[in-house]
């Protein structure tokens, strides 16, 4: 049942065209995830538990065709073959994107090799007659298995480019001569990077920080080669983690000499496997701070004893009375948040700052207790603090034509949404509408904790949108077993379709809240 030479090498061509878009969209979801192998295999899982129905006919499609090639004369066997080959194009399924692949160099080159990589093992199964056809009704599974490889294959280089532009980075670093604090947690990251850089931002001595989200090495290494410039005199360095030795990476190359860590939480249970591993890779950011440095965190974080025993800087508590600093008397109103600042010295400074919920008051006392430790004046951060802009899409409180909208959608973990909750309830309004997809990557709390959100949601919300009809389910199951009222859920697939519903549900007088918005990773279109 073999073809000849130029039939497999011309149908194998046909095939990979045909899938053109499943390897652009595939592409682009391992790019979302780091391009590592081990994160795309659950994003492809998703993908085909979503989309089994499509797989499915695609796959009974190539069967179907092999059968008609093995049973056609030799003569005839290209053309069920060719039509194999096409099966990509009336069987494609739209990935559920909101942005596009960003073609950088890397991105070419690991699309080239997945290309190739494919192409050959279409060629060969092509050459073979009808597993040609079984291997086209395959052809996700194919696409996401070159990449895998591929990216394997291209590791050494990788690794080469990227010791390149970390050695980049440190010179910069070296030649400026900022004092770096680093920045860790499972969340409030970015709020407590933003905060503290309006704080430690001076006329003359200006702070640099790392913009958005960037807290990969490769993202660090970018933000310090494009942005630090010999007039800042602070660097602001966020660190994020997917698995160990990613922080020690980060610190390896920015030598940090004073750190925050924000919280010990659940996020990323799913890729640590516990709390503790997660505070061991969280620690590597202490475990870099010298002697003379400083690190600064909540006397009740999580899985403290696993971060003190890599401790050698001095150790600033803050949160609780007694802590050297912790937070007095916070009153929410329309402006934001009131409160006293007080410190174990007998300091107390009065303080107004337009930000809401009691975690990003957590995220702002760590930045605060970092500046002044690091010399600066309270009274000045005091006045200062009155301007301070939180981080997007972090409890960020605005009203648009009488509706009061909570905008908590970067990302969610169960505090953070419990507290977004507690707001969402401080608030007045006539009614109280919350909009969620649930949480990703808890592992296997993932579903209890969900149910747990619709537990608290019920107690709250006059009405409830749930984003995702497979991700949000366990959300919905906690609302009904808390007697929620089946008619005030209503399901939706995506951001859009709840949006698209909230003019008729809240109207001017109403507090929606936006609680996460799910990675594309994620997404879901029936």
């Amino acid at each position: 049942m073999s073809l000849p030479y130029w039939q497999a090498a011309a149908l194998a061509l046909v095939a990979l065209a045909a899938s053109a878009r499943q390897a652009v969209g595939w592409l682009y979801l391992f790019q979302l995830d780091e391009y590592l192998p081990s994160r795309l295999w659950p994003t492809a899982r998703r993908r085909f538990e979503t989309r089994r129905r499509w797989q499915l006919s695609l796959l009974a499609a190539g069967l179907v065709l092999l059968v008609a090639a093995a049973a056609v004369p030799q003569l005839w066997r290209p053309v069920p073959l060719l039509a194999a080959a096409l099966l990509p194009l009336p069987l494609y399924r739209p990935f559920a994107t909101r942005s596009a692949l960003n073609w950088t160099a890397r991105a070419r080159r690991l699309g080239a090799l997945a290309c190739l990589i494919a192409y050959l093992v279409l060629f060969l199964s092509f050459l073979g007659g009808g597993l040609g056809a079984l291997a086209v009704g395959l052809v996700d599974l194919l696409l996401v298995g070159s990449l895998s490889l591929a990216a394997r294959l291209l590791a050494p280089y990788e690794a080469s480019q990227r010791r390149r532009f970390m050695a980049l980075a440190e010179a910069r670093l070296l030649r400026s001569k900022p004092l770096v604090v680093g920045i860790t947690g499972s969340y409030g990251k970015t709020t407590t990077k933003v905060l503290l850089a309006q704080l430690l931002d001076e006329p003359g001595q200006p702070c640099f920080a790392t913009p958005e989200s960037f807290n990969t090495t490769l993202g660090v290494c970018r933000a310090i080669n494009e942005g630090l410039g010999d007039e800042h005199r602070t660097a602001v360095v966020e660190m994020g983690a997917y698995r160990r030795g990613e922080i020690a990476e980060i610190c390896s190359f920015t030598h940090p000499r004073a750190a925050i860590l924000t919280a010990i939480g659940l996020m990323h249970l799913e890729r640590f496997g516990s709390r503790r591993l997660i505070a061991e890779a969280k620690s590597e950011l202490l475990e870099a701070i010298p002697a003379d440095g400083l690190a600064v965190m909540p006397s009740d974080i999580a899985e403290k004893d696993v971060l003190l025993s890599h401790l050698r800087a001095r150790l600033v508590e803050v949160g609780a009375p007694g802590d050297r600093w912790w937070l007095d008397g916070a009153e929410i109103s329309g402006q934001g948040t009131s409160f006293q600042l007080r410190g174990s010295r007998g300091e107390e400074i009065a303080m107004q700052v337009p930000l809401y919920g009691r975690h990003l008051l957590s995220d702002l006392l760590c930045a605060l207790a970092a500046a002044i430790e690091l010399g600066r004046d309270p009274t000045t951060l005091a006045a200062r603090a009155k301007g301070l802009r939180g981080a997007p899409h972090r409890l960020e409180v605005t009203h648009n034509h009488g509706i009061t909208i909570i905008d908590d959608s970067y990302n969610s973990n169960p505090e953070g949404a419990a507290e977004a909750l507690h707001l969402l309830g401080a608030l007045p309004g006539l009614r109280r509408v919350l909009v969620t997809p649930g949480f990703v990557e808890l592992g296997p709390e993932q579903e209890q904790r969900m149910a747990e959100l619709g537990t608290m949601a019920a107690a709250v919300c006059s009405q409830v949108i749930l984003v995702g009809p497979r991700q949000s389910a366990p959300v919905r199951r906690g609302l009904l077993e808390a007697g929620y009222p089946r008619e005030q859920i209503t399901v939706v697939d995506d951001l859009a379709g709840a949006q698209a519903l909230l003019p008729g549900l809240a109207g001017s007088g109403s507090v929606v809240l936006f609680e996460n918005d799910l990675p594309d990773q994620y997404l879901e279109r029936r």
